[in-house]
């Protein structure tokens, strides 16, 4: 069982408190997560999140190993704490499907206007913005609803994903805690502080606002290349959309890797519109994202091949040569114009000859609230 803290004390130390809140109604939302007190059928996906190494190791309180035992007590125990105005724990949840996908809870202080706050995310649920969103909206209320002076967040040492996290929610750096909480054999260990204000939380919608602004002007000239249909990737005619990632982690004339149930994916803001294909030059399977992009042409790392992502087609053979798409063979050639010499006959020469570099294929995508997802030919879990 939990100790009697709450499973998200990773910043707050008691349970004092002078006001009882009840559950904002309707729950807060920002229209991609929401945050809602905990239910009983929440617990198998608490337990399985908490199954990750990574939680326990940066939350030193978390129960090893943790059971669905645990989790129903923590539900229990969040729910007392809400009914007594001692503590107010949210359950993460996907807008829209109310999904589990994390928690985050406001801890109160004994000074009735200084608290903390805390959060974990489930491991299929990271890196997308989740704790960030959920972070701000709490922060909000909880300024707003116990006019709050200072709330504290912190994090272990080393745990840089969580302390980006609350820089990027308008969190301020304090600096370095010295054996500020114990660990499990309950030695002490140091804390990296953060802080926020009033006048940090204006900053911090402010910043909010001009994103949110920014955002909706990179949606609205945001577009799906139109590409050949024929060059669709295998297995993609009936796969499900899945997300990829959003609008804005892109800008025209920009790319990105993104690896997602084993696939490696190329995401490209050409002049015609994004682009969804492999990672990977046709020719010698370098990954074509730290090439260059002009246009809808880019250059692989490698070889000097250049690849049309508008249109799948080879612009130029890399320098080895080798058959295009169409089995027509080209020469190997150099750079500089010079005449290449002659090779005698290998099966290195055989293989270059030989080597075919086809067409790209694509992931058919599309853009929803801001998302870009595509079709991926993966398993459903």
């Amino acid at each position: 069982m939990h100790r009697r803290r709450l499973l998200l004390s990773d910043s707050g130390h008691t349970w004092a408190m002078s006001e009882k809140l009840s559950p904002p109604n309707p729950p807060l939302s920002d229209g991609v997560i929401a945050v809602r007190p905990f239910r009983a059928d929440d617990a198998p996906a608490i337990t399985a999140a908490c199954q990750d190494p990574e939680i326990p190791r940066w939350i030193p309180i978390i129960p090893v190993p943790y059971t669905e035992a645990d989790a129903r007590g923590f539900i229990l125990l969040t729910l007392q704490a809400w009914y007594d105005g001692t503590g107010y724990e949210f359950a993460i949840v996907d807008a829209a499907t109310d999904r589990y996908v994390g928690s985050i809870g406001l801890h109160v202080g004994p000074n009735p206007r200084r608290h903390a706050i805390g959060y974990l995310v489930s491991p299929e649920a990271r890196r997308r913005g989740y704790a960030v969103r959920a972070l701000r909206l709490v922060t909000r209320w909880g300024f707003e609803s116990l006019s709050i002076e200072r709330l504290a967040l912190w994090t272990l040492p080393g745990n840089i994903a969580s302390q980006a996290v609350a820089e990027k929610a308008g969190f301020r750096f304090e600096g370095l805690a010295r054996n500020w909480e114990t660990d499990r054999d309950d030695l002490p260990i140091d804390a990296v502080m953060y802080s926020m204000t009033p006048d940090d939380l204006a900053d911090s919608l402010a910043a909010a606002a001009a994103t949110t602004a920014t955002t909706a002007t990179a949606t609205a000239a945001a577009r799906i290349a139109d590409v050949p249909r024929e060059l669709r990737a295998p297995g993609t005619r009936a796969a499900p959309f899945v997300e990829i990632g959003r609008v804005t982690d892109l800008a025209p004339g920009l790319m990105r890797r993104v690896t997602l149930a084993g696939l490696d994916l190329l995401v490209a803001w050409t002049d015609d519109g994004i682009v969804v294909t492999d990672d990977r030059c046709p020719h010698m399977a370098a990954p074509l994202s730290i090439g260059a992009l002009a246009g809808c042409v880019v250059a692989c790392p490698l070889h000097e091949g250049r690849f049309d992502l508008c249109t799948g087609e080879t612009v130029q053979m890399p320098t080895t040569g080798g058959l295009d798409a169409d089995g027509n063979y080209h020469r190997p050639w150099s750079p500089s114009g010079a005449e290449l010499r002659p090779e005698p006959a290998s099966k290195k020469l055989e293989a270059r000859r030989l080597t075919r570099v086809n067409r790209l294929r694509y992931y058919p995508a599309r853009i929803r609230d801001g998302r870009l997802e595509a079709q991926l030919p993966i398993l459903p879990e």
